[in-house]
């Protein structure tokens, strides 16, 4: 949970820094959660962790990221690194109105394999309450 609280500080912080920017390197920190074997921070940066969940429902959620990094461990021998690349923001705004609804991003995120192999994959955010979370 402290984990998951230093990440949300961090995206929260300065003003200077651009949506993308914020979205893109939040996404990374997640993914490096991940990596280090911190599932519970990495579920705990999924918008729904934000809402009541139930034990169980949390519990399969860090079992499934647990799962991912084994099976990165078993294709690939392990994922090495991860690195932001780029990110797009979208301002959803209600029907027939200006009012803005919801602020997302597609943050693209590169892993490096340790088996020398890449991929960038599509990492779905959400800002809420001025963090960025994954959905």
């Amino acid at each position: 949970m402290g984990v998951a609280i230093s990440l949300i500080g961090m995206a929260a912080c300065s003003s200077d820094v651009n949506q993308e920017e914020r979205a893109m390197t939040t996404a990374q920190k997640y993914y490096e959660q991940l990596v280090a074997g911190n599932y519970e921070g990495f579920v705990e940066g999924t918008i729904n962790s934000q809402d009541s969940l139930p034990a169980g429902y949390k519990e399969q959620l860090v079992l499934n990221a647990k799962m991912y990094v084994e099976r990165m461990q078993n294709e690939h021998q392990g994922i090495r690194s991860v690195k932001a690349m780029r990110a797009q923001v979208d301002t959803l705004k209600a029907h027939n109105s200006d009012e803005i609804e919801a602020i997302t991003a597609r943050a693209f995120v590169a892993l490096s394999f340790a088996d020398s192999t890449k991929e960038e994959i599509l990492v779905p955010m959400v800002l809420k309450n001025d963090v960025w979370y994954l959905r």
